[in-house]
């Protein structure tokens, strides 16, 4: 008889992470929830993550992991995870954050018992890289308006934290959207497209610890080497992610199913986005001038 698959499936995408990882794995091993597989891609890492991830495999049956045999940007490897799971249900996880043992039953709890939530998360609390709590607050993401226009209009005015794309996510739902896009910001991107497909509940209680410390990416974001090789493998790739990202938005209002006069109030949200951001879109495309400049003219830029 086949092992029946899980109803819930956590991808842990990393690269490098042996600072936390261990503690990031026992936290997620320690939920109060049990039926879950726990997929880990290592993207090439050159630490010591491979010998940690070895042994949580062998010692607890519901880790299941996979390592690529070059790092694919951390875009590619979120999405791999997803593709490799199995669950009805789909939480990404991080080597840097931390869930309390609740975080998965008070999400599923939300899923199970109304069908027209399509991802569930807790309140977000942010530590430092010793654990102490940090003075940050954050708006949230508890978007449980009938109108799927208004839960899209709130995605693309919002500037501040993307915590939702760490909460419980229904899998059917996601696999219809084009997952993470590989350009920073991107999961904004994603949330945009499962607005469309489902409210968003908020448990009121803080059950994800975000970690925030020099490594994380949401503090190397100014650094476009660095977060361009972060996000694709490849330092010599160039993107703007604001252009992408507002550009991605007008796609998905276009294709969506909403009618005429919502759209167009939705485009009228996203010009006014993009009037209020024009400072930095027009840097983007200094920066990206400047980048393919010096591909042209890579004698040009010795000299400077």
């Amino acid at each position: 008889m086949n092992k029946q698959e899980p109803r819930v499936s956590i991808g842990l995408p990393v690269y490098n992470g042996e600072r936390f990882l261990e503690a990031a794995l026992d936290s997620l091993l320690s939920q109060t929830y049990t039926d879950f597989e726990l997929i880990i891609s290592d993207n090439a890492s050159t630490d010591r993550t491979k010998e940690i991830c070895r042994v949580y495999a062998v010692k607890d049956q519901r880790v299941r992991y996979f390592r690529n045999t070059k790092n694919l940007g951390v875009s590619a490897n979120f999405n791999r995870v997803f593709q490799l799971s199995s669950g009805d249900y789909f939480k990404w996880a991080s080597a840097d954050d931390l869930c309390k043992p609740e975080h998965l039953a008070r999400c599923l709890d939300v899923l199970e018992n109304d069908d027209s939530v399509v991802l569930a998360c807790p309140k977000t609390a942010f530590i430092d890289a010793s654990g102490r709590t940090l003075d940050i607050t954050d708006p949230g993401w508890n978007l449980r308006s009938e109108a799927a226009h208004e839960r899209l209009r709130y995605v693309i005015r919002a500037g501040h934290w993307v915590n939702p794309h760490y909460g419980l996510i229904r899998a059917s739902e996601l696999a219809k959207t084009r997952l993470m896009p590989a350009y920073p910001g991107g999961d904004y991107r994603l949330l945009a497209e499962l607005t469309l497909r489902g409210k968003f509940v908020e448990i009121s209680e803080y059950l994800f610890l975000r970690r925030i410390h020099p490594g994380a990416s949401s503090q190397n974001l100014t650094n476009l080497t660095w977060t361009m090789e972060f996000q694709t493998g490849d330092r010599q790739r160039m993107c703007l992610p604001f252009w992408n990202l507002n550009v991605d938005h007008f796609l998905t209002i276009a294709k969506s199913e909403l009618p005429l006069r919502y759209k167009l109030s939705l485009f009228g949200s996203l010009v006014r986005v993009m009037w209020w951001q024009h400072r930095r879109l027009l840097q983007e495309l200094k920066v990206g001038f400047m980048f393919y400049w010096d591909r042209l003219n890579p004698r040009t830029s010795c000299t400077r």
